[in-house]
């Protein structure tokens, strides 16, 4: 049997200089590695916003034109040149995560969050409003008309993040 001198039998364990650093190593990269999952979920929710913008968008200028003739589905019937929503209210709709409309938010609604609206779930808020006239060069007056689709549903409105869409109606 070989036998080892005494100052290598205790070589072969780990100093106590070698387990902070590899606690001090850990320390570092577990808040990144979760940070980095967060990140790259906040990212994925921002590009299915995006991608259903392109359903929601059109069903609020939808409801904007019913407004105008008279025949709102959710909200007050306007009329051309009026801007939208009266004060201290808000024109708020719920959509589904595949970006179907739910249904009209009250203002209390609206301000604290919501998860389901009559029962349904919803993902996303797009609040629409005008005001702001100007005059163009035809000489027709036309409103500023800000659609946000703001997500997600559940958080409150300062925690919200939104997606802004502008456009001019008469």
């Amino acid at each position: 049997m070989k036998s080892f001198p005494l100052h290598r039998k205790f070589a072969r364990g780990v100093t106590l200089v070698e387990a902070v650093i590899a606690v001090g190593v850990l320390a570092v990269a577990v808040p990144l590695v979760f940070g980095a999952l967060a990140e790259a979920g906040k990212s994925g929710f921002s590009s299915q916003a995006e991608t259903r913008s392109t359903w929601m968008v059109p069903a609020c200028m939808d409801e904007i034109q019913a407004s105008r003739d008279g025949r709102p589905q959710y909200f007050t019937a306007t009329i051309t040149g009026q801007a939208f929503p009266p004060a201290g209210d808000v024109w708020a709709l719920g959509f589904s995560a595949e970006g179907k409309p739910v249904g009209k938010l009250s203002k209390a609604l609206y301000d604290k969050g919501a998860k389901e609206l009559d029962g349904k779930p919803i993902l996303y808020i797009a609040v629409m409003s005008a005001g702001n006239a100007t005059l163009t060069s035809g000489g027709q007056t036309m409103l500023r008309a800000r659609i946000s689709i703001e997500y997600p549903a559940a958080a409150p409105v300062a925690k919200r993040s939104k997606l802004d869409f502008h456009t001019r109606i008469p």
